[in-house]
């Protein structure tokens, strides 16, 4: 049964770099480039920041956004974001980073985690409260969120732990209820600072 292809829209920045987005994600396999107005909506919208300001149009909720971004700072995103994409990443990255976002998955580029764990370690030392929360985790959701933190996605902690999909997110739901955070990018962040 052949793939089903993944619609992607381009936008924000300059023209000239809209343009030659749309050219890469148009040459990577199993994705084609749509316009944001599609109808049927794009699964997911290449959104470009070119500066500090981070105005999104407004799109339906089957289109998952995907920043690609320089900025680090996690405290300015919209809700609505699903991943942020570094610029020092290479093509085949944000093609595996376009897939993971349209599937429903969180995405956020190492080298961005990096930078923001480091700003948040120069502002303040992780809080005993976090590392305890962790340590009141079971044995199995502390390998799971360590694997978390490492950048994995659900599929490949499940084949590291020789566990399905369906356990491995339902380990992460209870790691989020008894962390007391509400994404996989807060929990990644948080098992990062407690390292």
């Amino acid at each position: 049964m052949p793939v089903k292809e993944i619609s992607v829209s381009i936008g924000g920045g300059r023209e000239l770099d809209r343009a030659g987005l749309a050219a890469l994600v148009a040459s990577l396999p199993g994705l084609r480039v749509v316009a944001i107005e599609n109808d049927p909506p794009p699964d997911v919208l290449l959104w470009n920041i070119s500066s500090d300001r981070t105005d999104l149009p407004f799109t339906k909720p089957a289109t998952k956004i995907l920043l690609l971004t320089e900025n680090t700072s996690e405290d300015s995103l919209p809700d609505s974001v699903h991943g942020l994409f570094s610029k020092d990443e290479t093509p085949s990255a944000l093609a595996a980073a376009i897939r993971q976002v349209a599937r429903g998955e969180q995405y956020l580029s190492p080298v961005l985690a990096a930078a923001i764990l480091q700003q948040r370690q120069s502002k303040f030392a992780a809080p005993t409260t976090e590392l305890h929360m962790i340590e009141e985790l079971t044995e199995r959701e502390r390998e799971i969120l360590d694997l978390l933190g490492q950048g994995l996605s659900n599929k490949l902690i499940a084949s590291k732990l020789y566990l399905s999909v369906r356990t491995i997110e339902g380990h992460l739901a209870n790691i989020y209820l008894r962390l007391g955070v509400h994404s996989r990018t807060e929990a990644m962040l948080m098992a990062m600072r407690v390292r």
